[in-house]
């Protein structure tokens, strides 16, 4: 059970690194196996983890997919790997070495907002598509996967595992 959490500053108001910083702090038991950042103007994500799965000890999260201009952070298990790696064109790489939050990222390149609908698993997480200016965040259907979040219009959004 990782930990994952967020601030998308929808005035354009900079992210302090140092508040990702503090609500990552607030999750350390969420996440033993480490912890990062990545910040970006008026966007922050953070991500505490917890290694559950061999491909988990693969994940380094949040992760930049910098030709997409795409950020993940996610905590997820994804059940139908299998699947989703043939249709997502994934089978040129051992599926040992595809982790989760590749899976969920080239399902967002693939099918856009509809993605969830393709994954079958645990999952909460959070993209941001630099190039779309949006922040894009799901969780699975069941909701095993906590996900609390506060909106305030034309201010904010912040997002976190636990509250």
């Amino acid at each position: 059970m990782s930990g994952i959490v967020g601030i998308y500053y929808l005035n354009q108001e900079p992210i302090d690194r140092e508040n990702i910083g503090q609500m990552l702090d607030i999750l350390a038991h969420r996440g033993p196996d480490g912890a990062d950042i990545w910040c970006e103007g008026s966007v922050g994500l953070g991500h505490r983890m917890l290694w559950t799965t061999p491909e988990s000890l693969l994940e380094k999260l949040p992760l930049v997919n910098h030709s997409k201009n795409l950020v993940i952070t996610a905590d997820a298990r994804i059940d139908n790997r299998e699947e989703l790696i043939v249709a997502l064109e994934l089978n040129d790489r051992p599926a040992e070495k595809i982790t989760d939050s590749q899976l969920i990222l080239a399902a967002y390149e693939k099918w856009g907002e509809q993605c969830p609908e393709k994954l079958l698993g645990d999952f909460a997480f959070a993209i941001w598509d630099k190039h779309k200016q949006i922040l894009f965040c799901a969780r699975d259907h069941v909701g095993v996967k906590p996900f609390y979040y506060y909106h305030q219009s034309g201010q904010g959004f912040i997002f976190a595992s636990e509250i």
